[in-house]
């Protein structure tokens, strides 16, 4: 608990001050199951909160599709708060 503690002060010190300028991730989208994939986006609000998070995960999912010559079939897309501020979509996707 100690340690999460620690971890969640360590990120509000580097990523809280960015919060003006805007911090963003992605992950790359990975496979999950056969056909089925994952990848999530964070932004902050000046980035666009959720929905600057949702669209760099669905950018980054149809991507994925794109460059197997295939179309993307969202199955399901999950927000959720980031500390200190963000948002975190969760886009799981088919590549059909």
């Amino acid at each position: 608990m100690k340690m999460n503690r620690v971890l969640a002060i360590a990120v509000f010190a580097m990523c809280g001050p960015l919060q003006l300028a805007g911090c963003a991730w992605q992950s790359e989208a990975m496979q999950v199951a056969p056909s089925t994939y994952q990848t999530s986006a964070t932004a902050s609000p000046a980035r666009g909160g959720g929905t600057g998070a949702r669209e760099m995960a669905l950018s980054n999912a149809n991507a994925k599709c794109s460059a197997m010559n295939k179309q993307i079939q969202v199955t399901d897309t999950k927000s959720q708060w980031a500390f200190p501020a963000n948002t975190t979509v969760t886009v799981t996707f088919r590549c059909d």
